[in-house]
């Protein structure tokens, strides 16, 4: 009994980001894996969103990497709390994050995205440790439809490039892939 105990904590902690506790891509992988299936079943739209942190490495330059973290982990706890039941957060690694809606098209998700995106940006954030604030942080975000071809890596490859393009065009904003 107790060896199975920690078999299935093992099991969870391998898919829970360490520093963020969001799922991590491994966990995020399996669930989109689940979601193509019933969102095809359901005929419900399923969407994927990349967001990555502007700037991130100048919040790391100037109040170090433990700031950093500290930051990520803020974010992180945004990002789950934000966008909603129907939403499953998770860190891809680094700076970024994949949110996966479903039941949610395309436009829909944009617009939750991007109302995250407005309400992080009008944050304050202080390092506490030297009472100093980061500055703004913001996130550029691209946001692609599963259901539209069914093909997920192809769906994360379109919100990859569409974040990609948002970061192309001054930051701080989501796009459509």
């Amino acid at each position: 009994e107790r060896l199975r105990d920690n078999l299935a904590q093992a099991r969870s902690e391998a898919d829970v980001d360490h520093l963020t506790r969001l799922p991590n891509r491994r966990a995020f992988e399996r669930r989109l894996a689940a979601a193509v299936i019933e969102a095809r079943g359901n005929g419900t739209p399923l969407t994927i969103a990349f967001c990555d942190v502007d700037h991130f490495k100048k919040v790391n330059d100037r109040h170090g990497h433990a700031a950093g973290d500290r930051v990520l982990c803020a974010l992180a706890a945004s990002f789950a709390e934000m966008a909603g039941d129907a939403c499953f957060t998770a860190r891809h690694g680094g700076e970024e994050f994949l949110l996966l809606f479903a039941g949610i098209g395309k436009d829909a998700a944009k617009a939750r995205l991007d109302a995250i995106r407005r309400a992080l940006g009008a944050r304050m954030l202080m390092n506490r440790d030297t009472g100093q604030p980061f500055g703004k942080i913001t996130f550029s975000g691209g946001v692609a439809e599963v259901t539209v071809d069914g093909d997920a890596r192809a769906a994360l490859a379109r919100a990859d490039a569409a974040l990609y393009a948002a970061k192309q065009q001054g930051r701080n904003r989501i796009e459509l892939g």
